[in-house]
């Protein structure tokens, strides 16, 4: 399958800092293409897969990757697909890759030789903190006034942003996200049933996994139990009702299967660190 090169020249200004953060809200079937550029593509929320020239991988929520100049790549199976895409010029960073190569974790993530393209597989709390970042980094590369130290916080925040994932990685010990058809089954039936609880033993017998065998795995693949991550799949599905609707709070604890709102209240604070009315505030109250 071919592929088309987009150019540095395309996305940054001549004499500007080379970063620039887009959104794509919601992402769109993209063919096989490559640039000659970096892009740090974190996943918001949503599924998607992405395509590479010989391969392809599931992608959702809290996936972090890391492309280098002239890998072609694209997406398809596009469901609600939300990413952040920071896109960095060749030479942004070669006045700190030696320090940044120090950092535990950076190498395996960011300068893989082999040809490989790590998922790095984040915890809600975690990706928060990222996007937050990212958005930070977004906000004072498109400002104007270059001359209030916008480029020089833009580039501040981008270093942070790659220490930190490097971190993440690292604390993981190991948790790139490896691809297992069979975890990808379970997780395909957890979204089928957003709207209601799991037991572990329905899961179980759906994955003709023992309990034992898919309690591992799901700790390895995405640092949660089953019956935790599919708990975290329905809050975020509530966020995203919280955001997109105008639903009462009992009515979206209903419709992501928590029949006690109560009960929905504590998940929701445990898992986002606010409560939903918090949540729903932070997110469509305008700021200056």
């Amino acid at each position: 399958m071919s592929s088309f090169t987009l150019s540095e020249s395309m996305f940054f200004r001549e004499n500007r800092l080379p970063i620039k953060v887009l959104l794509r809200d919601p992402e769109i079937p993209f063919s096989l293409h490559s640039h000659d550029f970096y892009e740090l593509v974190v996943v918001v929320s949503g599924k998607g897969t992405h395509l590479l020239s010989n391969d392809s991988r599931h992608l959702q929520e809290g996936m972090v990757f890391f492309i280098k100049p002239g890998t072609a790549h694209g997406y398809t199976d596009i469901d609600n697909l939300v990413l952040y895409d920071v896109l960095i010029g060749r030479k942004a960073l070669s006045g700190h890759l030696s320090d940044l190569s120090e950092v535990s974790g950076f190498q395996e993530v960011f300068l893989q030789s082999n040809g490989e393209i790590p998922l790095v597989r984040m915890n809600c709390h975690q990706i928060a903190e990222i996007i937050a970042l990212v958005s930070a980094i977004k906000e004072e590369s498109e400002k104007l006034d270059y001359g209030n130290g916008a480029s020089a916080m833009a580039y501040s925040k981008l270093l942070q942003l790659l220490i930190l994932i490097s971190r993440f990685h690292t604390a993981r010990k190991g948790g790139v996200f490896q691809p297992d058809q069979r975890l990808e089954r379970v997780i395909a039936f957890m979204e089928q049933n957003i709207d209601r609880s799991l037991s572990l033993e329905e899961l179980v017998a759906y994955s003709n996994m023992s309990a034992s065998t898919l309690n591992r795995q799901f700790k390895l693949s995405t640092g949660w139990s089953p019956v935790d991550f599919h708990i975290h799949r329905r809050i975020a599905f509530a966020s995203t009702l919280l955001l997109t609707t105008n639903l009462s709070i009992e009515r979206i604890s209903e419709k992501t299967g928590f029949s006690d709102a109560n009960y929905f209240a504590r998940q929701f604070r445990n898992h986002m660190q606010m409560s939903p009315r918090q949540y729903k505030q932070l997110w469509t109250t305008p700021h200056p």
